[in-house]
């Protein structure tokens, strides 16, 4: 019986592959195994919390740690514990349930630091309902609630507004989505956001606008058109109340096509 060599040669090439990849895969399981007793046995030496965006306050380390701890239902600091016995899964559950932060993620690292960065919702507007009911609308268009620790700095909107609180929900009726059309279009243009304090929902359904400077009033219809009627008003103030003054007109009206009329 004759023995095909190259064919021996194949099948013991094979064999060395399939042995090769086995002993990697196997060794590569007990590294991992060990990295992770490694890191459950590991003491927390370290809580580093970062949070965005920076220029809203609704959050600070210390609120967050409260929160955590709620997570662990214990008072007990995380300082000391093994990174095994804290359950990080349940505590970033614990931050996306608090209704004014958006994102949040949680880690242990291998030098025994909790990393937890936060995102807090971006408010667009402030709402006022005709009840006083207030909330927040965020850049997404969801209803956020005030808080007790910081008041951001947006347009106020009142008026002839029914639109309901709800947690976690978004805007759904006709004002709502144009209050919040209008917001948008301001919060992206630094001019219009340092002048627009507040927009008035008359029973009509059409907007007044309310700037933080000169006495005039700012007659801006509905939603439609908007970018025509932002673009009328920046060419207006920046050709025409730098001639005349910021107090000569009570009203700037910005319904009619082509034309702002004015009225001292």
């Amino acid at each position: 019986m004759k023995f095909d060599k190259t064919k021996i040669k194949s099948i013991a090439i094979r064999v060395g592959i399939v042995l090769f990849w086995t002993s990697m895969i196997t060794g590569l399981a007990v590294a991992l195994g060990f990295v992770n007793k490694q890191e459950t046995d590991l003491l927390c030496k370290k809580v580093y919390v970062s949070i965005k965006p920076l220029e809203l306050q609704f959050y600070n380390r210390q609120r967050v740690l409260e929160i955590i701890r709620k997570g662990l239902n214990s008072e007990k600091k995380m300082i000391g514990m093994r990174i095994g016995d804290i359950n990080v899964p349940k505590l970033e559950k614990a931050i996306l349930k608090q209704s004014l932060i958006e994102d949040a993620d949680v880690y242990a690292d291998m030098n025994g630091v909790i990393n937890i960065s936060v995102r807090q919702r971006k408010p667009l507007l402030r709402l006022i309902r005709y009840d006083g009911t207030q909330f927040y609308i965020d850049r997404f268009g969801v209803k956020m609630p005030l808080s007790e620790h910081y008041t951001a700095r947006v347009p106020i909107a009142n008026g002839n507004i029914f639109e309901r609180y709800e947690k976690g929900d978004s805007v759904y009726s006709f004002v709502g989505n144009q209050l919040f059309r209008i917001a948008t279009y301001v919060d992206k243009d630094n001019f219009l956001k340092a002048l627009i304090e507040q927009i008035f929902v008359r029973a009509d359904n059409e907007f007044v606008l309310i700037p933080k400077i000169g006495k005039q009033i700012i007659i801006f219809g509905n939603a439609e058109n908007l970018e025509k009627k932002f673009r009328k008003l920046l060419v207006f103030y920046r050709e025409g109340l730098n001639r005349t003054g910021w107090n000569v007109y009570g009203s700037i009206d910005l319904r009619f096509e082509g034309q702002v009329i004015c009225k001292k």
